[in-house]
């Protein structure tokens, strides 16, 4: 039932993005409902008490709270809405001190104002409609020292008022900003907790030396692409490579430098392939690069294109390098991506045998 009502008042509202909306929407709604049975009930105990003044006002104030209600819920207008509420409430509290000169207690109805005004408005707009409120107020109570409550309205009685009413506001004020300051450090905390996890996620798919995609990342969209081949009879190839002669690199330079050239290669690698296309570091001086949308012919383009790119290259400590590269297709009849690996590797081993630093094609 609880679900139901609450599910029912958030209706229309964009509480995920602004986080004090939801206090907002339950200070208005309780504050209206809380108005519209009071009044609609005042208004015939005041009738029967032959009290016309306070039965027009009740009257008033039950419409009003009605508008209201219409606004938030028909309209989703909150701001329109707390701004009635607040005026209902503004409006009826200093005639109602007026009418009643404080008989029966009726001043002690004020101490609710900036109970409900502070949270309904934020504590900038509320504690000015609230200073507002008590400047009218104030002069108001302290012109009625010695006529108020038949007499019994003096100077210590006003000064209890005054202390009274300070303390409401201040413990309004300090709650509403508390809340505030803690709904904040809550969000700061939460965007943190964002920028950590999609470090960690980036981490999990990214090779720490070279900043490429890894074997994890590569395996999921691979997944993805080849699943489309199925479903679009969509072109989708493999490119294999492989750095020739890379052991004798690190037996000649050392791993420092070796590392180092992984590293430029891998960015040589970036400036030769498109945004859609999926490069990954496949393991040690292996990459692999996933070409969606892309046919046999042009995949063997695009490999000769990188293998001549690499030859050219300058790389720092070593000077020249070449590599080796396997091209295969991937069509509906793979079995696995292992498979569709296995193709490529096959035709990156057939590379290596014929001399390295070509471009072969896997053939069946």
């Amino acid at each position: 039932m609880i679900k139901k009502i609450r599910a029912r008042l958030t209706e229309g509202f964009d509480l995920e993005n602004n986080p004090f909306l939801y206090r907002r929407l339950i200070m208005t709604t309780a504050l209206l409902f809380i108005a519209l049975f009071a009044f609609t009930a005042f208004i015939f105990i005041n009738f029967s008490l032959g009290n016309q003044k306070l039965v027009i006002m009740d009257v008033f104030v039950t419409l009003m709270s009605i508008i209201s209600l219409y606004l938030l819920f028909v309209k989703n207008n909150i701001d329109l809405a707390a701004a009635v509420s607040t005026t209902i409430l503004f409006s009826f509290l200093i005639f109602f001190s007026y009418i009643t000169k404080n008989n029966g207690f009726g001043l002690v109805w004020t101490l609710c104002f900036p109970l409900f005004v502070i949270p309904i408005l934020g504590t900038r707009k509320g504690m000015i409609i609230t200073g507002v409120f008590y400047l009218i107020m104030v002069p108001l109570v302290y012109s009625g020292i010695g006529e108020w409550d038949n007499g019994f309205w003096d100077k210590t009685a006003f000064t209890r008022f005054f202390m009274a009413s300070f303390t409401v506001v201040y413990t309004a004020y300090f709650f509403e900003s508390s809340s505030v300051a803690a709904y904040q450090t809550i969000l700061e905390i939460r965007e943190k907790e964002k920028i950590y996890l999609n470090k960690l996620e980036n981490l999990s798919v990214t090779d720490q030396l070279t900043g490429l995609h890894n074997r994890r990342y590569f395996d999921d969209h691979f997944e993805i692409e080849k699943q489309k081949v199925g479903r679009y009879n969509n072109d989708l190839c493999l490119i294999m490579i492989d750095i020739d002669r890379f052991k004798a690199i690190n037996d000649r330079y050392g791993h420092p430098v070796g590392d180092k050239v992984l590293k430029e290669f891998s960015l040589l690698l970036r400036k030769n392939i498109r945004n859609s296309d999926i490069l990954s570091r496949w393991g040690g001086e292996e990459f692999i690069i996933l070409l969606p949308g892309t046919s046999i012919d042009n995949s063997i383009l695009i490999a000769e294109k990188i293998r001549k790119a690499i030859a050219a290259d300058q790389f720092k400590k070593i000077g020249k390098l070449t590599a080796s590269f396997g091209v295969s297709k991937v069509d509906a009849s793979t079995v696995s991506n292992r498979e569709a690996i296995h193709h490529a590797d096959k035709a990156l081993y057939q590379a290596k045998h014929d001399g390295r630093n070509k471009v072969v094609s896997y053939q069946k």
